[in-house]
Order: structure tokens, then sequence, then C-alpha cells
């Protein structure tokens, strides 16, 4: 390989152009873009100069990464409604949360609906995650909204608190310094017992994130789904927004 060049491995590089793994071994394949194998694994690398030069001739932009602003360390920032559009776009904001936490050996609770948990599960692998090595060990948990959210049929704020606190302290007691806890809040949409209660539940994430600097809260919206008034409700709810462009302020505590 070149020397004294910056190599980045096929994750930074995804994260960098803001695309799958997949994408990026499908062009180096192809050889649309330039990769380099090291060791006995024969594992892709990329130079930095190559991959911005081909952003500058595809006209790609960097992926804008959701890293939480300094002001947010430590207190209720780490509470984000994430908004969407389709699912590309909703595995193309979450999945840097997901990649964060899971490569660093961290925990990840995913309450999922309208992501099939098989879907989920082969996007995760086409990322070159070990999906059943992270089941195995704990650090990835799949849930239905029966098992969370609507636990006896129907929802229940203080229930729902205690369950997450319930994950947070054992994610805590394992020895884990951070747990990622997600949820896809389009459950609410069928109007099931309880469901109007849901953004007071979220108003209470707020001090329990405050009182967990280990946990970050991702609740997911899909914006072809919610109506405004429910848009507004959620940035009223969350300090914080992830949208396309990068994390913006929500309007909680404003």
């Amino acid at each position: 390989m070149p020397e004294g060049r910056k190599f980045l491995t096929i994750t930074e590089a995804a994260q960098l152009l803001g695309v799958s793994r997949a994408s990026l071994r499908r062009w180096s394949n192809s050889g649309r873009l330039r990769c380099f194998r090291v060791g006995g694994r024969r594992e892709r690398r990329f130079l930095e100069e190559d991959l911005l030069a081909f952003m500058q001739a595809t006209h790609t932009q960097p992926a804008a990464r959701p890293t939480m602003p300094p002001s947010a360390a430590g207190d209720h920032g780490r509470h984000i409604c994430l908004f969407f559009r389709n699912p590309d776009e909703q595995w193309q904001l979450m999945y840097p949360y997901l990649s964060a936490h899971l490569a660093a050996g961290m925990p990840v609770l995913y309450i999922q609906d309208s992501t099939p948990p098989e879907q989920l599960t082969a996007r995760l692998r086409a990322e070159g995650l070990d999906v059943g090595e992270l089941i195995a060990r704990g650090l990835l948990r799949i849930l239905p909204p029966s098992q969370a959210y609507l636990l006896a049929g129907h929802f229940d704020v203080q229930r729902m608190l205690a369950f997450m606190e319930s994950a947070i302290r054992a994610a805590l007691a394992a020895g884990h310094s951070r747990v990622l806890l997600t949820g896809e809040m389009s459950w609410s949409l069928s109007g099931p017992p309880g469901a109007t209660q849901m953004m007071a539940y979220e108003a209470l994430l707020n001090p329990l994130v405050e009182k967990y600097p280990a946990v970050t809260i991702i609740c997911q919206y899909d914006l072809k789904r919610f109506n405004a008034a429910g848009v507004l409700d959620a940035l009223l709810t969350h300090p914080l927004a992830q949208l396309p462009s990068g994390l913006v302020p929500g309007f909680y505590g404003s």
C-alpha cells in the first residue's frame, strides 16, 4: 500500500460517504472505487483521498454524523426524536447510532413496529455485523410492541418507564458504560388502549436520561404517517431532533 497516506476501514469509509458497506463492496468489486486488501482476511482499506475524489465526481455529500453536541453531555439532550420519510432514510439515520454502540460492544434494545425483525437483522448483516453473536452476547435485543409498549395489550406510562429503567440498570449491572434504547413509534397510530398518553411518556423520558448519563434514547417517527400535530408533539417532548441534515434542537425545555 502507498506509504504515508491515510487509510480508512470499510466502516469508516461508509460513514464518510454516508452509504452502506454493501455499496462500498459493490463499487470496489466492480472497479468503480479503488480499495486495497490487507491481512490474512483480505480486509478492504480505502485511501481517504480516493473517497474525497469519489464524492466530488459523484456529487456525494459527506454524511451528517449524529454526534451529541458537547452541551448535551450528561443531561437530557440524549433523548432524540428521529424523523424519516422512507425506510432507506430511516436506516441511513439510525445505523450510525446502532453501529457506534454495537461495534463498541455496548448493548442496543430495538423495539420494532413497521420494520420487520428479519429486515432489520438482514440490514445489520449486510453491514458486516454478526447478528447471531450479538444476540447471544445480549448486546442486541429486538422486541415487538407487544413485549414492550403494549404489554398486556395496552399502553401504561409508568409500566413503560419502569421497563426502560430496568433495561438501563441491567446494562449498567453488566458493566457497560453506554446503552442505546430505540423504538419505532408507529405502534401508537392504530389507537391501542392508552396510546393517548404517549406524549406524556415521551416527556417523562427526559428525567430518566438525566438520571442515567449512560443512556441514549431515540424515538423514531415516520413523517409520512404522523400528522403535523404528532410531529409538533414530538418536538415539544424531545431536546433534540435527528434530521437528514443533522441534529437540531427540539422544543423541550424552551
